[in-house]
């Protein structure tokens, strides 16, 4: 798929990648020049979210690996476990990829669909 700033734009919100305000791409989980690359490799853009997802899942398990909780005064703060962090990277991954494979030119009847095979 080719990248244009609108696709990029529409990639970021599937991936809840929000640009903050007064901020760059930099301050998210991937540059445009990522972005670019994961839709340049990939047939639609839920195939490109499927594959941005499971990247965040693993950035994820990196970040959250070990912490469970920390204080700062009287405040305390809690993590959400890693494996539910992880269930729900991956569900949403799995939805995505749901939505590419339904959104991939093939031949179809009312009793079947035929998706030409991935030739490298």
């Amino acid at each position: 798929m080719t990248p244009t700033p609108d696709i990029l734009t529409e990639l970021r919100e599937l991936l809840d990648e929000e640009i903050p305000v007064n901020g760059t791409e930099a301050d998210t989980a991937f540059t445009n020049s990522r972005l670019s690359s994961i839709l340049s490799d990939s047939v639609n853009i839920y195939a490109a979210a499927a594959e941005g997802w499971r990247r965040k899942a693993a950035k994820i398990q990196k970040k959250l690996d070990g912490i469970g909780s920390y204080q700062v005064g009287t405040e305390r703060y809690e993590y959400i476990s890693l494996s539910t962090a992880l269930a729900a990277a991956l569900k949403v991954a799995s939805t995505f990829e749901e939505q590419a494979v339904k959104k991939t030119p093939g031949i179809s009847s009312m009793m079947f669909k035929l998706t030409p095979p991935e030739v490298l």
